[in-house]
């Protein structure tokens, strides 16, 4: 053989096994979870409205079981409760979380659908009444997006802030199939 023939001979092989390896890679790094901008997964936050300004918190102020969400307003927060997303599975490529309270340790669970008020359970990573989705609100900074809060098993209900105020946090419909401005939610480092 010509050393001309082996080079390409060499050089064909090369390139076929370079895109091989490409072909096979790239299911691989598909099936990663992509990043959510803005939310810091695993560690503290403090969920504020950005139409209310108002804190997303447990009525007990800790995250026990069995208490409520609600907003509340406070130029100067003197409670120490704090969530945190952590990721429990996939679904069609997005992660899916619990949402968890700091200190109480307790999980907000869809248990009733909409219009229903949102309480703080016992966590179950099984249990995907317990499981989230965060979806980006149309017309926020895409760099730094406020999230809707979206049920997993209701994938039209988001976490939303009745009114302004002391109140209660229920899920309710998203229009359009995305959350509205009243439904998004900005983290905070806690």
């Amino acid at each position: 053989m010509h050393v001309r023939t082996i080079r390409k001979l060499i050089a064909t092989t090369l390139t076929a096994t370079a895109l091989a390896a490409v072909a096979l890679a790239a299911p691989a790094q598909a099936a990663a979870a992509p990043a959510v901008k803005a939310v810091p997964v695993g560690q503290p936050v403090l969920a504020v409205s950005q139409v209310t300004g108002n804190y997303l918190l447990p009525d007990d102020t800790k995250g026990n079981v069995g208490t409520y969400l609600q907003v509340y307003p406070s130029e100067q927060p003197t409670w120490n409760n704090a969530w945190q997303f952590d990721v429990v599975a996939t679904s069609d490529g997005r992660p899916v979380y619990q949402l968890k309270s700091s200190p109480g340790g307790a999980c907000a669970t869809d248990e009733k659908g909409a219009d229903s008020i949102s309480y703080l359970r016992a966590c179950n990573r099984g249990n995907k009444d317990q499981w989230w989705l965060l979806m980006p609100v149309p017309g926020t900074d895409p760099q730094n997006p406020d999230y809707g809060i979206v049920s997993y098993v209701h994938e039209d209900l988001a976490l939303t802030a009745r009114s302004e105020g002391d109140n209660y946090v229920d899920l309710k419909k998203m229009w359009g199939g995305r959350p509205s401005a009243r439904q998004g939610w900005h983290f905070y480092p806690a």
